[in-house]
């Protein structure tokens, strides 16, 4: 799914095919609006998975100098052997299970580090931060599922921003939120109107986008990382 399409669409739904009242570049501003609500709302929604390596200890936190990254979506796997090809599937865990079975987890002298992570424990209220067990001695890596905002269209652009062929870009996230950024879009073009001339449409469409991304909220809900 890229820009251009979602940009064509809007244009043509506003009868405004040659961009004068909605310019493409404002269009295109609110497409990256409309990105940015629904990863908020729907971490999953442009999901990655890479490679972390771990500090001393339980706690862990993701790297603090990508501000992109908007939280953890799941632990996989420890990395090792060659090429990072092997490591042990890591599992997901309550803090209270754990807590019940290892009052001391988080103690060296009760529970030995070590480099192979056995289970993670995560608290959404906690979104760039997770604890593994048993803690780690320092050297050991993972590979995790975060969300990771995408990076803005409007900062992808080059070319003339008249032309529509040069925001043939992609929006990085799924086909399947094409609906909803289209509504969000025409939401924002309504609500550029006279606030007499146009309100219900502008409400029509932002209901429609928050409908579409609270369902597709409740539906996949299952996928938190904190899940039993």
């Amino acid at each position: 799914m890229d820009a251009s399409s979602i940009m064509l669409s809007a244009s043509t739904l506003l009868l405004d095919d040659e961009h004068v009242r909605w310019p493409l570049s404002e269009l295109a501003g609110w497409l990256d609006e409309g990105v940015r609500a629904i990863v908020t709302v729907k971490p999953s929604a442009s999901s990655v998975t890479m490679e972390l390596s771990l500090v001393r200890g339980t706690k862990q936190k993701l790297p603090e100098d990508d501000t992109s990254i908007l939280q953890l979506l799941d632990v996989l796997r420890n990395i090792e052997g060659v090429n990072g090809a092997g490591g042990r599937a890591i599992r997901s865990a309550s803090r209270a299970e754990l807590d019940s079975n290892q009052p001391r987890w988080h103690d060296p002298s009760y529970v030995q580090f070590r480099k192979e992570v056995r289970q993670f424990v995560f608290d959404e209220g906690l979104p760039r931060e997770f604890f593994v067990y048993p803690g780690n001695d320092g050297t050991g890596k993972i590979d995790a599922a975060v969300a990771k905002l995408p990076t803005t269209i409007v900062s992808r652009h080059s070319g003339s921003v008249d032309d529509i062929s040069t925001w043939a870009i992609g929006v990085g996230i799924a086909d399947q939120y094409q609906p909803a950024l289209l509504d969000y879009v025409m939401y924002r073009a309504f609500s550029k109107e006279d606030p007499a001339a146009a309100p219900q449409r502008a409400v029509t469409h932002y209901q429609a986008f928050a409908t579409a991304i609270g369902l597709r909220s409740q539906v996949e809900s299952a996928t938190s990382p904190g899940r039993k």
